[in-house]
């Protein structure tokens, strides 16, 4: 048996990307072991033919299958980020980001935070604090986590270190977010109704 092999894919940004991926990939009679945002992973890959037959599925579609190896590994601190950020509160505060990435990738971290710089031309520190904020964000508009729930969720050494972060991000404590969104929101149902 062949060892699953992943496909990295561009444009990706939400569940029903994943979605249109994985079934229109099942279509052209392609068994997918598992679509994530950014990813494909299948234990038996098709050979060249079938290759560009998914080529022309994902252009159709917006989606474009990234092929060189800087970009692929980009791509793939990317995926592995959001996955942690998306997993449970047990399981994603205790990922120490610089040994996921450096055993995942089979690479120094030094080399993959050199290299992400350079593409993105953000640090990887700055990126991962980026995506965690985001998280937040989403926590406080979508949840009724509390602040001490979300810093001890997302690995934050204390709420001032979440808060101190936040608005350091996006001009705002965090309370303040999200009493405004919720006021936004509250409006919105009220012309709604």
């Amino acid at each position: 048996m062949e060892q699953p092999k992943e496909f990295f894919i561009r444009g990706m940004v939400c569940d029903r990307c994943v979605s249109v991926i994985r079934s229109g990939i099942a279509n052209l009679g392609f068994p997918v072991e598992k679509v994530s945002l950014g990813k494909i992973t299948m234990t038996n890959p098709p050979g060249e033919e079938g290759i560009k037959k998914i080529i022309e599925f994902l252009e159709i579609h917006g989606f474009e299958l990234i092929s060189d190896k800087q970009t692929k590994m980009i791509s793939h601190v990317k995926v592995l980020i959001d996955e942690v950020l998306s997993q449970e509160a047990e399981q994603s505060r205790r990922v120490k980001f610089s040994i996921l990435l450096a055993e995942s990738l089979n690479m120094n971290y030094d080399s993959i935070s050199e290299t992400f710089s350079a593409s993105e031309g953000i640090t990887l520190e700055h990126y991962i604090i980026n995506k965690r904020i985001e998280k937040v964000k989403e926590l406080l508009v979508y949840t009724d986590a509390s602040l001490t729930e979300i810093a001890h969720q997302l690995g934050f050494s204390s709420v001032n270190h979440l808060s101190r972060q936040f608005k350091e991000l996006i001009g705002l404590p965090p309370s303040l977010f999200k009493s405004i969104r919720l006021e936004k929101r509250n409006l919105a149902e009220r012309i709604d109704s």
